[in-house]
């Protein structure tokens, strides 16, 4: 119940993406990912830069599979 407190807690970023609706991230240092079938997780441990740097891509989706996925636990919240 905790993680999705904290889920509720962030502000989420609109993204333009084939399958990314939006992104947020929170002091805990974790990715959040809304996914445009209704989905949404958390990547652990990424730092401000990554998330910031993922908000900014050219394409969400490539940044999403060879730098966080890869590299970030995944928890799906929804």
């Amino acid at each position: 119940m905790a993680k999705r407190r904290a889920a509720e807690k962030i502000t989420w970023r609109k993204v333009k993406s084939r399958n990314a609706s939006a992104i947020g991230w929170d002091r805990e240092r974790r990715l959040y990912v809304k996914f445009k079938d209704g989905s949404s997780y958390f990547y652990e441990h990424v730092s401000r830069q990554r998330a910031v740097a993922c908000s900014r891509a050219k394409s969400v989706g490539g940044y999403l599979a060879h730098e966080i996925y890869p590299n970030h636990h995944a928890v799906k919240i929804g």
